[in-house]
């Protein structure tokens, strides 16, 4: 791409030559040209301008961005088209991003007073046209009765690289304009949201469509104005969608949630959350706790914000507890447990369910006999419950170095998980059973793992740990570079799907992989990085062990002294002691 917003470069060369580039913004912009023109154009003054055209595509020909003999033409595309695409389609948030500046920006070379001419209306043009297109947006926010957001708006345009400079030879003048009526705000909303269904969930007439429509805030499709600010899909699923939306939209958002099947009514009725009555809480609950559900493998954190807004519900605090175990949250798990129990005390709701969840928190927080207990008890349950029971099983088997058993466990669990649809936790015992298959030598570990990540599907926090898994094997099989390769795919998915602390344990894993290496400073930088994941996702436990590495590379026993200290902390007292007996070593070195 070529960049002439801001200055002037092309993307991916290392040309910097002012008066080709120049010459390439020109074609670009103004489309195919006569040499002939371009050569008077650009060397007016020159004794030969069609041999100075001839040097300036010579030097430019090892870029490949022109073609043509006679007629020339450029072979890029610039940021301008794009940012002229954007402001058509009311996309103000990509336009911001690239209007770096004005149209050639700091490009000062001695031109003919023709291309001057060209360079200069240019710029004042791109100017116009992005005032143009806040204004109209600007227009929308005090037809909406949102003054506050169109005076904002306008006053952010007018901010913009040679904004005010194209303004003061303009005549052009913004004049506010008076809100429209509440229903005709109401029906925007509607078409905003879900055009095809507005009209009858809402039940818009024919002239308040043509008002609105008049002004300018829905086309002839119905298709209404993109707003900035405003998602228009309402996605992502935010919980506090309802504080970016004015009363009208909560309305319309409401009485389409209301008309609409439930698994596409959920953004609308965030939208119109502090309307709810209660079938609408009813309703809404149901389509969170499915949408929870799914999402505990795919995106934790997001599944943890959607369930506050169920707060003391048995099904949401369990899914809840799920959420923070999953996002390495372990102690805030266990305090959701605590307050199911005392919500569902008396009530039907099976014991065996918790004792799953509780049991795998409790053995990575190292009690293995008390996790081994509520094991027992999850054997009890659902499929799912049993998956979790024989994959807690599973981990202790391999504890205790049973390689063989625990591979036989996880198989089960798989099945378990496999019948309760809990895709997200066959993965993870797939990926249990090929560590416990690898550390007998089986070669079947890694036909495991493919059959995780065959499981895994697109979905990118799953396929990252078995990434993870199958890096820590290439490593032990002495492939390092591999092994890196694997970790840092691994980080992309985790940072695809916005998991902290698969990140974490990425960059963590990359750190160790480095400082075995002796590349010092890679590691400290990998482990600075997974401190920093950590301990925003208030992952305490990995955040230990990224203190306790960090120890090792810098040979400094106060760094685990921390760890030890924020284990006890967070009452995390079996792995503060394990890790105590750690210093130990580390001291009598």
């Amino acid at each position: 791409m070529l960049r002439v917003l801001g200055g002037l470069e092309l993307e991916g060369h290392t040309f910097h030559r002012l008066k080709p580039l120049l010459l390439l913004a020109y074609l670009a912009l103004e489309g195919p040209k006569a040499r002939r023109h371009l050569a008077q154009l650009f060397w007016p003054r020159a004794q030969d301008p069609l041999n100075s055209l001839s040097v300036a595509l010579n030097q430019l020909k090892p870029t490949g961005a022109i073609e043509g003999n006679e007629i020339l033409r450029a072979r890029v595309s610039t940021d301008l088209e794009a940012l002229r695409q954007a402001l058509r389609e009311g996309h103000l948030e990509e336009a911001r991003r690239l209007y770096r500046g004005t149209f050639l920006e700091g490009v000062e070379l001695p031109l003919g007073e023709e291309l001057e001419e060209w360079v200069w209306s240019t710029r004042e043009r791109v100017a116009l046209e992005v005032h143009r297109a806040f204004a109209a947006q600007a227009r929308a926010f005090y037809l909406l009765g949102l003054p506050e957001r169109g005076k904002s708006l306008l006053e952010e345009a007018q901010a913009l690289p040679g904004v005010a400079f194209a303004l003061e030879g303009a005549e052009e003048e913004f004049h506010p304009p008076s809100p429209l009526p509440k229903e005709a705000r109401k029906a925007f909303w509607g078409l905003f949201f879900r055009p095809r269904e507005a009209v009858e969930a809402l039940g818009v007439s024919v002239s308040t469509l043509e008002r609105i429509q008049e002004a300018g805030l829905i086309r002839e499709g119905g298709r209404a104005m993109r707003l900035v600010g405003f998602p228009q899909a309402s996605r992502p699923l935010d919980p506090q969608l309802h504080q970016s939306f004015p009363l009208e939209a909560q309305e319309a958002a409401l009485a389409l949630a209301r008309h609409l099947p439930l698994q596409e009514a959920l953004p609308l009725y965030l939208v119109a959350r502090p309307l709810w009555e209660e079938e609408d809480r009813k309703r809404a609950g149901v389509a969170i706790l499915q949408e929870a559900r799914a999402l505990l493998s795919e995106n934790p954190g997001l599944a943890l914000d959607l369930l506050q807004v169920l707060p003391g519900e048995p099904e949401a605090l369990l899914l809840k507890a799920r959420a923070l175990e999953r996002l390495g949250r372990y102690r805030e798990a266990l305090e959701a447990l605590e307050a199911l129990e005392a919500e569902s005390s008396g009530s039907t709701h099976p014991r065996s369910e918790t004792a799953a969840v509780r049991g795998g928190i409790l053995f990575r927080l190292g009690q293995v006999e008390e996790a081994l207990k509520e094991a027992a008890l999850a054997r009890e349950g659902s499929p799912w419950a049993q998956g979790e029971a024989l994959n807690l099983e599973g981990l202790a088997a391999i504890s205790r170095g049973e390689f063989a058993r625990a591979a036989d466990l996880f198989a089960r669990a798989a099945v378990r998980f496999l019948a309760a649809g809990e895709v997200a936790r066959q993965v993870d015992a797939l990926n249990n059973r090929a560590v416990a298959l690898f550390e007998m030598g089986s070669p079947q570990a890694e036909e495991v793992l493919m059959e995780a990540l065959e499981a895994a599907g697109d979905t990118p926090l799953l396929r990252a740990r078995v990434l993870l898994n199958l890096g820590v094997v290439r490593e032990r099989q002495g492939r390092p570079e591999e092994a890196e390769v694997l970790y840092l795919q691994a980080l992309g998915l985790a940072e695809e799907a916005g998991v902290l602390e698969a990140m974490g344990r990425a960059w963590n894993n990359l750190g160790a992989l480095y400082h075995r290496q002796g590349r010092r400073e890679e590691a400290e930088a990998a482990y600075q990085k997974a401190l920093r994941l950590a301990k925003e996702g208030r992952d305490w436990v990995l955040t230990a062990a990224v203190l306790a590495n960090l120890a090792e590379l810098r040979q400094d026993p106060a760094t685990l002294e921390e760890a030890i200290a924020l284990l006890e902390e967070a009452q995390y007292t079996v792995l503060a002691e394990r890790y105590r007996k750690r210093l130990g070593a580390f001291t009598q070195r």
